[in-house]
C-alpha cells in the first residue's frame, strides 16, 4: 500500500510535477485542522459525537481519534525521521491491523467529552508548538528523507498526505455533525496549500 502519488509515480517511472513545494505552509494547514478539530470535539453535542455516519460506520469520534493519532505519528516522524504508521507507537508493532485495534482501544476508553478533549487537544497543542519552532526549516528541505512501514517518503510528500488524510475525516465528521443538525467550525479547505480532497466523502 502506498501514502502518497509520488511513490506510485516513482515505481512507475514518472516524473511528478511538483509546483507546490511549500512544506511549511503545509503544516500551518495542519496546524489549522487540529484546531478546527479541537473546535468540533468540543462543541458538538456529545450524542452527535457518537452517532456512526451513514455508508461508513464511522463515529466523528472514531475520526477525531484517527486523525490525532495521524498528526501525532507525523510530528514524531519529523523529529526522528521514522514514520511509524500504521502502526501502534505504545507496542512498536507495525501495519493497519496494529493501527486500527490502537485506535479503537483509545475509543473504546473514551467515556466522555472530557476524555476525548484531553486526548486531541495535546496533539493539536503539540503540533502547534512543532509548527512554530520547524515550519522554515520545513520548507527550507522539503525533499528530507523519511523511513516507514510502506517506504521511504520526503517530508512534503509525508506532511501532504497526513494533511489530506487529516481533513478527508474532518470533513466527513462535519458533514455528519451538520446533517445531524448542529453547527460546524468554519474551514475553508479551498485556502490550503494545494490541498485536493476526493470528490467523495467515502
Amino acid at each position: 500500500m502506498l501514502q502518497h502519488p509520488t511513490q506510485a509515480a516513482e515505481l512507475l517511472g514518472i516524473a511528478v510535477p511538483r509546483e507546490l513545494e511549500d512544506a511549511g505552509r503545509v503544516a500551518w494547514d495542519i496546524d489549522t485542522l487540529m484546531a478546527a478539530w479541537l473546535e468540533l470535539v468540543r462543541s458538538t453535542p456529545w450524542a452527535s459525537l457518537l452517532t456512526p455516519l451513514t455508508g461508513l460506520g464511522r463515529t466523528p469520534l472514531a475520526l477525531a481519534v484517527d486523525a490525532s493519532v495521524g498528526i501525532s505519528a507525523l510530528r514524531a516522524a519529523l523529529e526522528s525521521g521514522w514514520f511509524h504508521w500504521p502502526g501502534n507507537p505504545v507496542t512498536g508493532e507495525t501495519g493497519d491491523e496494529s493501527v486500527v485495534a490502537y485506535e479503537a482501544s483509545i475509543v473504546a476508553t473514551t467515556a466522555d467529552r472530557g476524555d476525548l478533549v484531553a486526548f486531541v487537544e495535546p496533539v493539536a497543542a503539540a503540533w502547534h508548538t512543532f509548527a512554530l519552532e520547524h515550519a522554515d526549516a520545513l520548507a527550507a528541505d522539503p525533499g528530507r528523507e523519511i523511513g516507514a512501514p510502506r517506504g521511504t517518503l520526503t517530508a512534503l510528500a509525508l506532511l501532504e498526505a497526513q494533511r489530506l488524510h487529516c481533513a478527508q475525516h474532518y470533513r466527513q465528521a462535519i458533514a455528519q455533525v451538520a446533517s445531524l443538525g448542529h453547527p460546524t467550525p468554519d474551514l475553508d479547505f479551498g485556502a490550503m496549500y494545494g490541498l485536493q480532497l476526493p470528490a467523495s466523502l467515502y
